[in-house]
Order: structure tokens, then sequence, then C-alpha cells
């Protein structure tokens, strides 16, 4: 009697689950690298629209969103977010609502013109809705990290913590070296270059 079976063998089916595992650690990181890349790309896309309101923002009100000044927790509570650190301009002034958000709601211009002293221009006025979108999803990159608005010296700037949600120094994010040899993954979106440094 010739008795034949039909199957695998358990070493037939060991190979083959070795040889997926081998692909799969190979192609896992790759994965992992397209889809970050997928992201600084839409990360820079929301910056790019956020930077083009806030350029029509400051063409018809005469200047761009108040930055307040270090140390005065009044001036960035009527933007609707935490006091600012007293050295540096990290936390973004612009709200997560649309109650709160100056590109979004003309009385958060108008309060804080009224709260922080500042004359309007002559033949300006706010225009806006300035964005189409809710807050959450403008403010935040593709990590879910609020984007930064503040100033370095003379640099009005957007900034994004990258893929790590950790910020790195201005110093370090501004530097096109290392940024390519990966010691940086922030992203920064200047919105403009003064000719003096802002105080």
């Amino acid at each position: 009697m010739n008795s034949s079976r039909a199957g695998f063998t358990l070493m037939e089916i060991m190979v083959v689950i070795i040889v997926i595992a081998v692909l799969a650690s190979v192609a896992g990181p790759m994965i992992g690298s397209i889809t970050d890349q997928g992201r600084a790309s839409a990360t820079k896309s929301k910056m790019s629209a956020l930077k083009s309101a806030m350029l029509t923002y400051q063409s018809d009100v005469g200047r761009f969103p108040f930055c307040g000044a270090p140390g005065c927790a009044g001036c960035f509570a009527a933007y609707g977010c935490a006091a600012a650190k007293i050295n540096t301009v990290r936390e973004a002034i612009l709200g997560d609502n649309a109650a709160t958000n100056v590109l979004l709601n003309e009385a958060v211009y108008n309060v804080s013109n009224a709260s922080f002293g500042i004359a309007n221009y002559v033949n300006r006025k706010w225009k806006g809705p300035y964005m189409d979108a809710d807050p959450m999803d403008f403010m935040y990159d593709s990590w879910s990290t609020k984007f930064v608005y503040g100033v370095n010296g003379s640099n009005l700037y957007l900034w994004s913590a990258g893929a790590d949600t950790a910020f790195d120094t201005v110093t370090q994010a501004a530097n096109a070296a290392a940024v390519s040899a990966g010691d940086c993954d922030d992203i920064i979106i200047s919105l403009m270059r003064a000719r003096r440094a802002f105080n």
C-alpha cells in the first residue's frame, strides 16, 4: 500500500515563518520611516497654511498676532493659553478653540487691543476669519503637539517639535546641517525677519 499524505512538514512551516519574520523585520523600520516622512510633509503643509493666514492677518491688521511680554501672564491669558516662560516664547498664543483664537474670532482681536493698549492702525481692521478649520486641526502638528509661535532675535517663526514631540533648541532646529544629519527633527518655518530684534 502506498499512502501519500498531503500537507506541509514541520520543517517547511518553520522555514516559511522564518522568511516572513525576516521580511517583517526589514520592512517594519522602512514603513515607520515612510510614515514619519508623510507626517512631516503634512505638518509642513499645515504650517504653510497657518503662515499664509498669519501673513494675511498681518496685511489686514498691520501687525502679527501679539506675542505678549515675557513674564506677563495676563497678555497670554487673553489669548487663552498658559503664562509665558521668562526667557523664551515657547507657548503658542493662539487658542485651541474658535472662542480664543485671533485668526477665527474678531472678539479676541478687540479684547487684546483693549487689554494691551494697542492702538488700531488707521484704515486697518480685522477681516477674518483667516482659517477655515477648527484650531484643534490647524494649531497642532501631525504628532499632536501644539505649534509654537515665537520670536528669536529678529525672526518671527512657527515651530513644530517633530516626530520625537520634544522641542530642541532654536539653534539646532534652525541649523540645516543638524536636521539633515538626523540630530534634530524639529520643523521651523519663518514668518518674517525684521531689520532689528524684537523686544
